[in-house]
């Protein structure tokens, strides 16, 4: 594994040892990217479970676009990506990429954009993803970010009241349509992706 995310001050060193008891907060090094690949396929999985209104990926044809874009992402300044850790499997991540300021909000002059949230099913409800987004948070306060956001998929009730009891307020609707499903009732039949075991080795 890599280096346990060490805080800084007190506040960071509250929030970065906020873990449930058993799990510790690493960061991954980028050669180690395929283990989190459960995870992501996890969360397309939960997304599909909870009918997401833009159709989902089958994880085969989604994984290698996403891992290539968490290597570009992690090659840029302020870029991180943390797993918690159990019994030395990995239980979830968070992926969190450092941008320049935008041209439209005004932020910071660098902000940074929560890309993923992923918990391994039998692990949810249990802090983890609290602990992840608080190993995070310290961790960008302590680059000087001060600006985050995340996209919410609309059907992700539990992830929305998660971020909102953190202090999000929703500030953008990105919305979604089909030119050829227009007045069609709307319908998500891809099939769920396979299940795959979410215990993943170190």
């Amino acid at each position: 594994m890599s280096d346990t995310v060490e805080p800084t001050d007190e506040r960071a060193r509250r929030d970065a040892y906020s873990a449930p008891p058993g799990v510790r907060i690493e960061r991954l090094p980028v050669e180690r990217l395929d283990a989190i690949e459960p995870l992501w396929r996890a969360l397309l999985e939960h997304l599909v479970d909870l009918d997401s209104v833009v159709p989902i990926r089958p994880p085969d044809e989604s994984w290698p676009k996403r891992k290539a874009n968490y290597t570009e992402y992690l090659e840029e300044p302020d870029s991180l990506l943390l797993v918690a850790v159990r019994a030395e499997a990995i239980v979830g991540y968070v992926m969190v990429h450092g941008q320049e300021w935008d041209e439209v909000w005004h932020t910071s002059p660098r902000f940074a954009e929560i890309e993923t949230l992923s918990v391994a099913e039998g692990e949810r409800g249990k802090g983890i993803g609290s602990a992840l987004l608080d190993a995070a948070e310290a961790e960008l306060e302590r680059l000087g970010i001060d600006d985050i956001v995340i996209g919410v998929d609309s059907v992700n009730e539990a992830a929305r009241l998660l971020y909102e009891r953190r202090g999000f307020t929703v500030g953008y609707h990105l919305m979604h349509g089909r030119l050829s499903d227009r007045g069609k009732p709307r319908s998500n039949e891809r099939p769920r992706p396979a299940g795959e075991a979410t215990k993943v080795e170190p």
